[in-house]
């Protein structure tokens, strides 16, 4: 499993402080050894939205959204619960 970080997902890091950027890249590392295991899910908080795509928390106020797509977990955004559920209205 290879974790895929997007050019959109990248504009909207750029975008943090570097203190949340450090959140981000420390859930990212959790990511592929949690992903698929329920049981460790809670400390990402791993949810599944929709068919295919999925977030975790990365801090508190902060989530990614990833598709799985043939093996690859694919970071597509990052930012706040309506951010994410905006996106999800506008993309699919």
């Amino acid at each position: 499993m290879e974790i895929i970080t997007t050019p959109a997902f990248l504009r909207a890091a750029k975008k943090l402080l570097s203190d949340r950027l450090d959140e981000v890249d420390a859930a990212v590392e959790q990511l592929p050894e949690m992903f698929g295991h329920p049981h460790r899910h809670q400390g990402l908080g791993i949810r599944q939205l929709k068919p295919h795509y999925f977030e975790f928390r990365a801090g508190l106020d902060l989530r990614v959204l990833f598709p799985l797509s043939r093996g690859n977990l694919y970071l597509r955004t990052i930012g706040n619960h309506d951010h994410i559920r905006a996106w999800l209205k506008e993309n699919t």
